[in-house]
């Protein structure tokens, strides 16, 4: 018998850029992927609902959930063979809203779940970071609101701020 262990996350889009502050401020907003990730046994499967579903079914492997799932996996000492991904994209690609930081993100923060590793926001933020090189639209996806996010000796740093009356 299959040991079956599953998990759904759902992560926000993201804007960033925002006025001065270029490469460091990020806002989450209200649109959201989900990301259902699977331990079952046999090979890769991918199934994609919504926003740019055909471009990135045509991935394969090389989709960025599921590279980042199957990393993360590998890396937290948890055999990836047998994964199965479900994602509902709502973010629309190539717009400036994030969607490859939710996807690095949502499958990051699965295969975390998926191994049982309880990890800090931090630790979260660097092993998204090098599937999606921007902490500014990373930051913002995990942490919900208004970010200020930078990188010290390859490290994710950020502050949450309080999101202002009218954004």
């Amino acid at each position: 018998m299959t040991d079956r262990r599953q998990i759904r996350v759902r992560v926000p889009a993201s804007t960033a850029n925002l006025g001065p502050g270029f490469d460091a401020l990020g806002m989450a907003l209200g649109l959201y992927n989900e990301v259902e990730v699977e331990l079952a046994g046999g090979t890769l499967s991918l199934e994609i609902l919504g926003e740019g579903a055909e471009r990135l079914q045509a991935l394969g492997e090389r989709n960025l959930v599921a590279r980042s799932v199957t990393e993360t996996l590998e890396r937290l000492g948890v055999p990836a063979a047998g994964v199965r991904i479900r994602m509902e994209n709502r973010i629309p690609l190539s717009r400036g809203l994030g969607s490859s930081s939710a996807a690095a993100l949502g499958g990051v923060a699965a295969a975390a779940a998926l191994a049982g590793a309880s990890l800090s926001p931090e630790e979260i933020l660097d092993l998204a970071l090098p599937f999606e090189g921007h902490p500014d639209n990373i930051t913002p996806a995990l942490l919900g609101g208004l970010t200020v996010s930078t990188l010290v000796e390859g490290k994710v740093r950020c502050v949450k701020l309080p999101v202002p009356d009218g954004l």
